[in-house]
């Protein structure tokens, strides 16, 4: 009888009796016999072995340029006000040196890898080097106009308040005896001496932020701007101590036309297309990477 021999391809012919179907060697082992296997193997130990050779060697070679040596120069010239003495100079040269090696051995042992402030830091650091790219545009007139349009209660005019006041320390006395004091003298607020104020006594034309930002932000504003107007009220609580306060004169917000406004328009065009194009970087980095998260619940 007659059997088959199989090849790689199919069945060939059946074999005549007396003869054997020819022994298959496995692949790997005709691979591993190929001269080209040998020399592609030999030229990748070469790549690996001279990556490594060249990355040490960069890692252990240390060179400070003519701009690294005048940034130095101009550091200490703006924190001191004057220009460094050689001697300083290669003490800081020195100081630069010890802390790039530092570096470079504190990375080679994987110490930034599990410390939340170095990487925050290092975030922080590329983040406003992505936003230093972003050198801001200068925006059209046509641009202007439409932001204007497109935002006009942004720029309106805000309320603002004059008033004067009186003013009881309790740094002196006690925050309770200091109230007190200005309660008991809301009866001749006129008379009542009270306490030398650390800013103006008078305050002339001022928004609601700004006397948030002159007396803190403890609510005096709101009770500033609610008071009656040519009436002493009080006393009210600031970031200094108490007080009681007149107003002298209330103006109500009011729009401001495009050219009264035109200043703070471009400033806010610029500043909002910053932020968009800051944004549109930040999502086109994003979308080079696959990002796997568990489900929060």
């Amino acid at each position: 009888m007659y059997r088959d021999a199989q090849t790689d391809h199919g069945w060939e012919a059946p074999l005549a009796p007396g003869h054997q179907a020819p022994v298959r060697q496995p692949l790997l082992r005709r691979l591993l016999r190929e001269p080209l296997t040998h020399f592609v193997a030999i030229g990748i130990g070469i790549f690996v072995i001279s990556h490594v050779i060249e990355e040490r060697q960069s890692r252990y070679n240390l060179t400070l340029t003519n701009a690294d040596v005048l940034r130095i120069a101009n550091s200490y010239a703006q924190q001191y006000g004057a220009q460094a003495t050689p001697e300083q100079m290669r003490t800081m040269i020195d100081n630069a040196v010890r802390e790039e090696i530092y570096l470079r051995e504190g990375l080679a042992l994987g110490l930034d890898r599990n410390d939340e402030i170095v990487r925050r830091r290092i975030a922080q650091k590329f983040d406003f080097l992505q936003q230093d790219q972003a050198a801001p545009r200068e925006p059209s007139e046509a641009q202007l106009r439409g932001w204007y349009g497109s935002h006009r209660d942004r720029f309106a005019a805000p309320a603002k308040v004059s008033f004067e006041q009186r003013y009881f320390a309790p740094d002196q006395r006690g925050d309770a005896a200091a109230r007190a004091l200005a309660t008991a003298a809301l009866a001749h607020p006129e008379t009542a001496p009270g306490d030398t104020f650390p800013g103006p006594p008078r305050i002339v034309s001022l928004a609601r932020d700004d006397v948030d930002r002159v007396f803190g932000g403890t609510g005096f504003a709101a009770n500033v701007f609610a008071a009656p107007t040519d009436r002493w009220t009080g006393p009210f609580r600031s970031g200094f101590g108490w007080h009681l306060v007149r107003v002298t004169e209330h103006s109500a917000a009011h729009p401001r036309s495009f050219d009264e406004a035109r200043a703070d328009v471009r400033s806010d065009w610029i500043e909002a297309d910053r932020k968009a194009r800051n944004d549109q970087a930040w999502q086109q980095l994003r979308a080079r990477y696959t990002v796997t998260v568990p489900q929060v619940r």
